[in-house]
């Protein structure tokens, strides 16, 4: 199965986690956390957490807001992933 590198680097890279967000700002790549919920052998589902980071129209960042999410990270008959979707 998909190690905790290859899960930190997916999450660090996908548009899906910005689902998300909730005020259009930014992920703060630091805050991302996750749990596996669910092991199959042709899928992980896991819990995400993370930091929003809200700006104001100077550009200023002016807030972070908490955000979590399922994601279902598909994976190959060798445990890679291959696919991922909000679940």
């Amino acid at each position: 199965m998909s190690d905790d590198r290859a899960i930190t680097d997916l999450l660090l890279n996908c548009q899906e986690l910005s689902t998300f967000c909730t005020q259009n700002g930014w992920i703060i790549d630091d805050s991302i956390q996750y749990e596996i919920l669910e092991r199959k052998p042709e899928s992980l589902l896991i819990y995400v957490t993370f930091l929003e980071s809200i700006m104001e129209g100077s550009g200023c960042q002016c807030d972070q807001k908490s955000c979590y999410g399922r994601l279902l990270l598909k994976l190959n008959s060798v445990g890679d992933i291959i696919g991922v979707e909000p679940a």
